[in-house]
């Protein structure tokens, strides 16, 4: 079942209200994980704690847990919720202000939510005579230039899908500058001359866990990996593309504004990596 911890009191997931003054709701003041839960156990939750906190320190919101209370409430959230493939969310926002400007409030307390909802999805495996190749647009990545920071401010992400959507697509490949950075909310893989190639970590892209993940992923099954800028002309000349994602784990895109990648099909690599991706999970 759905279920939400929101600043000590568990509720169902309807139930939790914030105040219209949290600077979370106000500015999208706040930054937020998402966890996927396999067979009820976190995936990679140290690393998503991690970033968290990694987040915290640069907008400068204290961390209100330490890693330690971190892994127990996500964990007795899990349980509570009863629910074997799930995707957990931890937000938190700067807190509550005395009156909506700009300036920070002062001695503010951080405002924790921690949601679990079931995510069947997770619970398929899916193989390349069955899965669903995304059909993508190229649209332009007009985002501030934080995307390394996993802020709630959603507003760019939501617009890119949406139109994405209406064009009968899946999702946004964004490119700046003539290069590639990411998806609406995935990072980004092309198969070059057999060469699995992503942009690096920069300010530009979120540091993903799954990205991290599927390069050392890579480099165990001896494919070539190059972590560089891919020039959007590059789209064109790759064998293969895919995204990663806590929700979607790896994905393959089969069509780019209208354009095949490669056969249309999954490829090879992606076959590759998948199937390790199945295999490492099936561990836990």
């Amino acid at each position: 079942m759905a279920i939400a911890y929101l600043d000590g009191v568990w509720q169902a997931i309807h139930d939790a209200k914030v105040s219209v003054l949290d600077r979370g709701f106000m500015f999208g003041d706040a930054v937020y994980e998402v966890i996927p839960v396999y067979r009820n156990k976190p995936f990679m939750l140290v690393e998503h704690i991690q970033r968290l906190a990694t987040s915290l320190a640069e907008i400068k919101i204290h961390n209100p847990m330490s890693t330690e209370q971190w892994l127990e409430l996500i964990g007795e959230a899990i349980f509570r919720a009863e629910e074997a493939y799930a995707l957990v969310y931890v937000q938190v926002t700067r807190g509550v202000a005395q009156r909506r400007e700009h300036v920070w409030p002062e001695n503010a307390s951080p405002t924790i939510l921690v949601t679990v909802s079931g995510s069947p999805a997770l619970a398929e495996t899916h193989t390349s005579s069955d899965i669903k190749p995304y059909v993508m647009i190229i649209a332009e990545d007009f985002r501030w230039q934080r995307g390394d920071l996993k802020s709630t401010c959603l507003l760019a992400a939501g617009l890119f899908k949406n139109e994405a959507l209406a064009q009968g697509a899946d999702d946004a490949i964004l490119i700046r500058d003539g290069l590639v950075t990411e998806s609406s909310s995935s990072n980004v893989f092309v198969v070059i001359d057999n060469v699995l190639v992503t942009p690096p970590k920069s300010r530009m892209i979120l540091h993903g866990i799954t990205r991290d993940l599927i390069l050392t992923l890579a480099r165990e099954l001896n494919i070539p990996v190059e972590e560089r800028d891919i020039k959007q002309s590059e789209l064109a000349e790759a064998s293969e593309i895919m995204v990663s994602s806590a929700g979607r784990e790896v994905w393959p895109v089969g069509v780019i504004n209208g354009i095949s990648v490669g056969n249309g099909g999954p490829g090879v690599v992606w076959d590759k990596l998948n199937t390790g991706f199945q295999v490492i999970k099936d561990k836990l």
